[in-house]
């Protein structure tokens, strides 16, 4: 059976081959947009199991088996003193972009098909009914997440990076 450590590490690969997709797509001008957050989505999801496979007061199944953890996630991505330490000096700042961070990392979950379908959803991967149409999402502008190419959203990438590349020297609780 595997270790808790084992699937951690394991997310984490899965993890960072999604995001190097996701950032390889962005050259790739005229590729609807729902691809590009689907990939996002995938790969935020995992770097949370990751991270949260190593947290002993979680169970490894409730990791391994929902799609929900990646806004508590960041908040706790926040709080590790890596990231404090990037924030020396300016606490308010780190507090204001930890909300607005927070904020995108919810908008992200959501984009999972499974995560909450009655009261959102759309999603990046499958067609969904809205007030009698179908939905498609190759067509659908995702207008609440072209804050990623904004500098707030940008900002929020660049904290997914930083989860993809110190994975192995953080531990959140």
């Amino acid at each position: 059976m595997p270790t808790r450590e084992e699937w951690a590490v394991a997310y984490a690969c899965q993890a960072r081959s999604d995001w190097n997709v996701f950032c390889r797509m962005d050259a790739l001008q005229d590729l609807p947009f729902c691809h590009r957050l689907h990939y996002l989505q995938m790969a935020c999801e995992k770097i949370a199991k990751a991270y949260r496979a190593r947290d002993t007061s979680i169970a490894v199944e409730d990791v391994t088996t929902h799609h929900v953890g990646f806004e508590k996630f960041v908040k706790a991505f926040f709080l590790s003193p890596q990231v404090k330490l990037g924030f020396a000096g300016r606490d308010q700042q780190r507090q204001v972009f930890a909300r607005d961070a927070r904020r995108i990392a919810t908008q992200v979950e959501r984009l999972a098909p499974a995560v909450d379908r009655e009261a959102a959803p759309g999603n990046a991967e499958y067609p969904w009914e809205d007030g009698g149409r179908l939905v498609v999402p190759c067509e659908h502008d995702f207008s609440n997440l072209t804050l990623i190419k904004e500098p707030g959203g940008r900002a929020f990438l660049k904290l997914v990076g930083q989860a993809m590349d110190q994975f192995e020297n953080v531990r959140i609780h």
